[in-house]
């Protein structure tokens, strides 16, 4: 297999405004960033056009942006509250619109609430999930997303929606896991519909339980040519650039030595 190159989520660093962080991240060869892009980080949809259009030079000139991940939450925009449900929307196209200007290829929507069958089949219906500019990628935040009452309904909404796909987080997957078996019916199917992979450290490493099935069979279909992006999450109590790259690079080596036990002796 050739070399996966392996990106950063901007979340893992703390203290470096866009400028300084993409002039860090090709210092330190970090191929690509996905950058936080909600009011909980840049706030990118909030930010001058001007201002935007500098940061996409700057990323040209330096490592691209691929992607923006949301605060807007999935059940936002299928609540029954339709004032809140239109501001959702809103700022969702917002921040789609900013991220298409700053040259990102998708945005992360955040799903921390298991939603029911009838309240997903809705979001087939939604213009902002119909028709967005930009691919929207849904995160699964909670184990009872997995459960077969919110999982299949949940690929259901992406198999309708062309622009809509998923992002498989290692250290939400592994959590869901259950202790009996290795390949639960849910991770082929995720890892089939998903465009991302974040290998997530929260602070306990990536040896932990089930990082590692969920990794190889990302890998394995990385192989077989499936368009799978790959960057690492640290979300450990230091986030210091110095920090942060020593966890990203013994993230890369984690990969590097799993995908090389896969390798055909």
């Amino acid at each position: 297999m050739n070399a996966t190159p392996i990106g950063l989520y901007s979340i893992s660093v703390r203290g470096l405004n866009v400028p300084n962080l993409l002039t860090w991240a090709v210092r330190t060869k970090i191929p690509f960033l996905h950058l936080r892009g909600g009011t909980r980080g840049i706030d990118l949809a909030a930010q001058p056009t001007a201002m935007i259009r500098r940061w996409r030079k700057a990323a040209e000139a330096t490592v691209p942006i691929t992607g923006v991940t949301a605060d807007v939450d999935l059940a936002d925009l299928l609540t029954g509250d339709v004032s809140a449900r239109t501001r959702a929307a809103r700022d969702l196209v917002e921040l789609a619109e900013s991220a298409v200007m700053l040259g990102a290829g998708w945005v992360r929507l955040p799903a921390r609430t298991p939603l029911t069958a009838p309240v997903l089949a809705g979001g087939a219906d939604l213009s902002v999930l119909a028709y967005s500019p930009i691919r929207l990628l849904v995160e699964p935040h909670h184990p009872g997303w997995l459960a077969p009452d919110a999982f299949r309904p949940l690929i259901d909404l992406v198999e309708s929606c062309p622009s809509v796909r998923l992002l498989a987080d290692t250290a939400q997957l592994a959590a869901a896991l259950p202790a009996d078996t290795r390949f639960p019916a849910w991770l082929g199917p995720v890892l089939d519909h998903a465009e991302v992979l974040h290998l997530s450290d929260p602070g306990t490493g990536l040896d932990a339980p089930g990082h590692a099935v969920i990794a190889a069979m990302a890998a394995d279909r990385i192989r077989s040519g499936q368009c799978l992006e790959v960057a690492v999450e640290w979300t450990g109590p230091d986030r210091s650039p110095a920090e942060c790259l020593i966890r990203y690079r013994a993230a890369i080596a984690w990969w590097a030595r799993l995908t090389a036990a896969l390798e055909p002796q």
